[in-house]
């Protein structure tokens, strides 16, 4: 016999960037969720980013004039040996409105931007502390 689980509800699994950001969709949008993670604090491999995360055609590239291009990011990443065409275009084309849902939704500092290995232009975007991952 089946259980049907309610639909305002949800089991997370995972407290990093990924993880987190499905609970707080969950709670945004009026249902209750449970989260939980292997380690005894949340963060995931988030917490080990230490240069940046990345986002093409983000407001802080557009505030300070950064010429950059969801195709400019896809091209990188596939140069880059990324296996898998559809994934990449998901990634690279979601990445400048992840990245600005994260400022405006948790009032994240990543208005500073670095051109890293790889990278076309300027898109790696961090804060003024010296262990982004932490506050990513």
């Amino acid at each position: 016999m089946a259980t049907v689980f309610p639909t305002n509800q949800a089991i997370v699994v995972g407290g990093g960037l990924g993880g987190m950001s499905a609970a707080n969709t969950v709670v945004e949008n009026g249902g209750r969720t449970v989260l939980v993670d292997k380690s005894s604090f949340c963060g995931g491999n988030s917490t080990k980013a230490t240069s940046g995360i990345n986002g093409a055609e983000t407001k802080a590239q557009k505030e300070k004039g950064v010429d950059d291009s969801i195709a400019l990011f896809t091209s990188d990443t596939l140069k880059g040996g990324a296996k898998k065409p559809e994934l990449v275009k998901i990634l690279c084309g979601n990445s400048g409105a992840d990245v600005d849902w994260l400022v405006e939704k948790f009032n994240l500092d990543l208005s500073l931007l670095a051109r890293l290995g790889g990278h076309s232009a300027p898109r790696t975007h961090r804060g003024k502390e010296s262990f982004p991952g932490m506050t990513i």
